[in-house]
């Protein structure tokens, strides 16, 4: 099986080498714990490699993640970001600056029927959807919301692109089970100091570390530290 890096090194070697390609994780977390910066650090890593890389924005505009990400000297010029609200603000669906979903013009048909479209031009080998929370909004009904996400994964799985889809669930949530993995990033606190952490929650297919890892987001990107514990 063909392993794609994250661009984390610590983070690659808890993985054994890396993601197994053409799969659908999902990277979990509180708001601030570092989803973002992780998934666009993935995609960075491609473009080193010449791997073209998609991201999909559904809170942030393009212009507001450009700025944001630049404060780790990152020029996205060579990602493909589709800013939901700029690509179809007067069209059929719309995401608000409050991250609020506006119905019923928002719909998972129409993000992935926009997807299918960029990615058959664009042809990406990463692809990052940021963030899935948006997207599990639109359902009221747990059995509809099971079968919508089933059917993005099946449409991430035929892409063939390695895909992250980022989401602020609590653990066992439906998302998790139906993704072939998660990464969770924590943010624990300690003697008064918020210490940043990640683990692996599962890999279908692969040994991982199951241990909880230090890891610190530098002027630079996420750092992780797998052979350090954050518990003494």
């Amino acid at each position: 099986m063909e392993r794609i890096k994250t661009g984390i090194s610590g983070l690659d070697e808890m993985l054994n080498g890396g993601l197994i390609s053409g799969r659908p994780y999902i990277v979990t977390g509180s708001p601030g714990a570092g989803k973002t910066i992780l998934g666009m650090q993935f995609l960075m890593e491609g473009a080193k490699n010449r791997e073209r890389g998609m991201y999909i924005s559904l809170e942030e505009s393009g212009e507001e993640l450009t700025e944001n990400m630049s404060v780790f000297g990152w020029n996205l010029h060579s990602i493909k970001i589709i800013d939901t609200a700029h690509e179809l603000g007067g069209d059929k669906w719309l995401i608000k600056a409050d991250t609020i979903v506006s119905k019923p013009e928002f719909s998972l048909v129409n993000l992935m029927r926009v997807m299918r479209e960029r990615m058959q031009i664009y042809k990406p080998k990463r692809l990052v959807i940021d963030s899935l929370t948006s997207v599990k909004m639109l359902y009221e009904k747990e059995y509809d919301m099971r079968r919508g996400l089933l059917s993005l994964m099946n449409f991430l799985l035929r892409s063939k692109a390695t895909s992250l889809l980022t989401s602020t669930s609590t653990s066992g949530s439906m998302e998790e089970s139906l993704a072939s993995g998660v990464i969770k990033l924590h943010m624990i606190e300690s003697r008064g100091e918020v210490l940043n952490a990640i683990s692996i929650v599962k890999i279908r297919g692969s040994d991982f570390d199951k241990h909880i890892r230090p890891m610190k987001i530098t002027n630079e990107g996420i750092v992780v530290f797998p052979n350090e514990t954050i518990f003494e």
